[in-house]
């Protein structure tokens, strides 16, 4: 079946963020006298969402020592979320061919304020039909499919037109949960080895690649 809707990530799939989020996890650290992390330790702890972050950062989960390190966060990312952050070798020009077969959206566990920032921020807002970041009040976060059922339904797309496309397993895995075609990156957060663990129906090495495949 032709594919209607192609189904992004953000962090890791149409950016690399990895510099942004580890200087402002460290701000919150440093703030709160704990060890900081290494840009090299980032993308590990990437892919469940700020709080998952955070907790795993400051190893700890008293809810008030989070909450303040929440707050130190948003107080730095706001000021750099695309700081150092930039899109991936050959997005643009793929967006921009992409949007003209098939409906585009992102789909990330990034809060939905801050997905929304950093696409407008990089100017990627104009090739998307869908911005649509974490919203836990509304839908849980990846690898639950209700994102991207939520997205399919917006668009009026089924699942056998749509693709999901992430560096992470969790977006294969929701993908697969959600019925839909799946396409793994490798040169995003995670090892092909551990991506290739979900199986995804296609795996790519640049973003450009998608072109040839769709």
């Amino acid at each position: 079946m032709p594919l209607q809707l192609l189904i992004f990530d953000l962090d890791g799939t149409l950016v690399d963020s990895r510099f942004d989020l580890a200087d402002a996890v460290n701000h919150a650290m440093k703030k709160l006298d704990r060890p900081t992390i290494s840009y090299e330790q980032l993308p590990g702890l990437l892919g469940s969402g700020l709080n998952h972050l955070l907790k795993t950062a400051a190893n700890s989960s008293e809810k008030a020592l989070l909450h303040t390190a929440r707050k130190h966060f948003d107080e730095y990312y706001e000021a750099h979320y695309v700081h150092k952050t930039r899109p991936y070798s050959g997005v643009l020009r793929t967006l921009g061919e992409l949007s003209k077969r098939s409906q585009l959206a992102v789909y990330s566990n990034k809060l939905q304020y801050f997905t929304t920032k950093v696409i407008e921020g990089l100017d990627l807002a104009p090739f998307f039909d869908v911005i649509q970041g974490a919203a836990p009040e509304l839908y849980p976060l990846k690898p639950h499919p209700a994102g991207i059922e939520r997205i399919m339904k917006q668009l009026g797309i089924s699942a056998t037109n749509t693709m999901m496309i992430g560096d992470s397993t969790h977006d294969i895995e929701a993908g697969k949960e959600a019925g839909v075609r799946t396409c793994a990156v490798t040169y995003g957060y995670r090892p092909k080895e551990i991506l290739q663990t979900t199986t995804p129906d296609n795996m790519i090495d640049r973003f450009e690649d998608l072109l040839d495949m769709i």
